[in-house]
C-alpha cells in the first residue's frame, strides 16, 4: 500500500468513528448529560469532556510522533490525565467541549494530511503503554472513540 493509500484509509478510519461519535451525540438530549455510563463510572457529560481533550491530546502526540520526538512519555498515567482534564474541564459548556471535539478531529485530519511515508512510519510510545508508528496511534484514537461511542449509546439504551 502505497503513501497514499494509508492516508486515505487512516483518514476514512478517523472521519467514521467521528461520524458515529456524532451521531451518538445528537441524541443526547439535554437532561441526559448526568445519566451514568459504563465507562469509568462517569456520566454522559464526563465521557464528552474525556473525547473532547482526549482528542487534542491524541493530536500533540500525533505531531510529536511524526516528527520524530516518540509519543507520550515513558511515566504517562491515563488514569491520572484523565482525573486532571475532568478536574480543569469541570465548568466547560457541552457546546463547548463539542466544538472542541471537532476542532480537534479537523486538526487531527490537517496533520495526517501533511504526513509522508518517513512521518507515518515513524515509531513511538502510545497511551496504552506499548509502542507503534504513526498508523498505530491513528488506529488507537478511531478505537478509543467507538469505544467511548458504545458507552455513550448503552447510557441511552
Amino acid at each position: 500500500m502505497d503513501v497514499q493509500q494509508r492516508k486515505a484509509a487512516l483518514r476514512q478510519e478517523l472521519i467514521d468513528a467521528q461520524a458515529e461519535l456524532l451521531a451518538v451525540l445528537d441524541r443526547v438530549g439535554p437532561n441526559d448529560w448526568s445519566r451514568p455510563s459504563p465507562a469509568e463510572g462517569w456520566a454522559l457529560r464526563d465521557v464528552l469532556t474525556h473525547l473532547a481533550t482526549a482528542e487534542s491530546g491524541f493530536v500533540g502526540v500525533l505531531k510529536k510522533m511524526a516528527s520524530g520526538g516518540g509519543g507520550v512519555s515513558q511515566d504517562f498515567d491515563p488514569n491520572r490525565w484523565n482525573a486532571g482534564q475532568l478536574r480543569r474541564r469541570g465548568d466547560a459548556s457541552v457546546e463547548q467541549l463539542r466544538a472542541e471535539l471537532v476542532a480537534a478531529h479537523q486538526e487531527m485530519l490537517a496533520v495526517l494530511e501533511g504526513l509522508d511515508e518517513a512521518a507515518l512510519n515513524q515509531r513511538g510510545r502510545l497511551s496504552t503503554g506499548g509502542e507503534g508508528n504513526v498508523d498505530d496511534l491513528l488506529n488507537l484514537v478511531a478505537r478509543h472513540k467507538r469505544s467511548h461511542t458504545d458507552d455513550l449509546a448503552a447510557a441511552l439504551a
